[in-house]
């Protein structure tokens, strides 16, 4: 028997995987508590628990369901997408969270010896599929986290890669910052790629008071623009895994052949269908995104470095994030650290969560910074 079966593989060299995140149990054991007490500011969920059209989809769901596969079409779920973005259901491409699409556009457009440009830092999905699909990364890199890059200097890394697909994340995961839409269309129009943004946190950042963000209003004019939006961040859905793509009207047959038949479960289905008849989700968004200035003025006065974000989260640089993160770790308070070296290294992200989840936080950060 041989002793290296992955040369029966298309790829067989090593790959970057996702990194994963621990458990709640496992970080419990880490640091000896009760995993009760642990609150995630680490994964930008939405806090608050569930909305009530999703715990009042949860108690109609019918387990005999689960017996039978759901519509293949996703019929109520696109029609209800299409309400909500304005578009055609026919336009929209449900997955199994935004991930489970990452990798359908990745692998619908690129594969071994093509580029991929990224504008980095950012989700870390991107790279890892490009790499899967054995496509090359080339980063439009920062200056510093607040100092969102150029669209002259992407799309002109695109061009000179001869890049056939470029990845946008606006509002973006770290810095919290978006590109309008004028800067979008100066990537796009023209490219021979395909642009995909990320717009995951857009809702956050409409209830911020900015409007002119959604990339999906560019698809009537440029054929070249997809948009890749979820449930899971803005109406609660993270564990149930719904996401769904956006495409223009001249891609829409091609993506529905390309899409996996059932990837999306007929309870998952029920719960998004609950979220989006749910008119409070705006109600929420409001409150999450006053909690995320109230804790970014906090931090602010505790003398971090602040960015002026628009999505569920306030990214910070303290003194010592290492030790800080540590600190709060051991109250089994979760937040992120970025490893180092790297763009983000000292930097932390924690996310904006419901006011008597961000009380613990701020209590904590108060003792530990002053």
């Amino acid at each position: 028997m041989s002793l290296d079966a992955h040369r029966l593989l298309r790829n067989p060299g090593p790959i970057e995987p996702y990194p994963l995140e621990p458990s709640n149990e496992e970080l419990a054991a880490l640091v000896g508590l009760a995993v009760e007490r642990i609150v995630r500011y680490d994964l930008n969920t939405l806090g608050g628990g569930p909305l009530p059209g999703v715990s009042a989809a949860w108690a109609a769901w019918d387990p005999a369901s689960a017996v039978e596969y759901g519509d293949l079409g996703y019929r109520r779920l696109r029609e209800a997408l299409g309400r909500a973005t304005g578009v055609a259901p026919h336009r929209i491409i449900p997955g199994a969270g935004a991930d489970e699409l990452i990798r359908l556009v990745t692998t619908s457009v690129v594969g071994p010896g093509d580029g991929v440009v990224i504008a980095a830092p950012t989700f870390p999905m991107f790279g890892v599929e490009a790499g899967l699909a054995g496509a090359s990364v080339n980063t439009v890199t920062r200056e510093h986290p607040s100092v969102r890059q150029a669209p002259d200097a992407i799309r002109a890394r695109a061009e000179e890669t001869g890049s056939r697909l470029v990845w946008i994340c606006s509002p973006n995961n770290p810095t919290g910052d978006a590109h309008p839409l004028d800067e979008l269309r100066r990537v796009a129009d023209g490219l021979e790629a395909i642009v995909a943004v990320d717009q995951v946190y857009l809702e956050f950042a409409q209830a911020s008071g900015i409007h002119d963000l959604d990339a999906i209003a560019l698809q009537d004019e440029l054929d070249n623009v997809l948009v890749l939006r979820s449930l899971a961040k803005s109406h609660g859905l993270a564990g149930a895994r719904i996401g769904y793509l956006v495409v223009p009207d001249a891609l829409a047959g091609r993506f529905d052949a390309l899409r996996l038949p059932l990837s999306v479960g007929a309870a998952t289905e029920a719960l998004a269908l609950g979220a989006l008849a749910d008119a409070s989700a705006a109600d929420r968004h409001g409150a999450i995104v006053a909690e995320r200035d109230r804790l970014a003025g906090v931090l602010r006065g505790l003398g971090c470095e602040v960015l002026d974000g628009l999505g569920n989260f306030v990214t910070f640089r303290p003194g010592d994030a290492p030790t800080l993160a540590a600190a709060l770790l051991a109250r089994g308070l979760v937040i992120r650290e970025f490893p180092a070296p790297g763009p983000m290294a000292g930097w932390l992200r924690a996310t904006a969560r419901a006011a008597d989840e961000n009380d613990l936080l701020i209590a904590a950060l108060e003792e530990a910074l002053r």
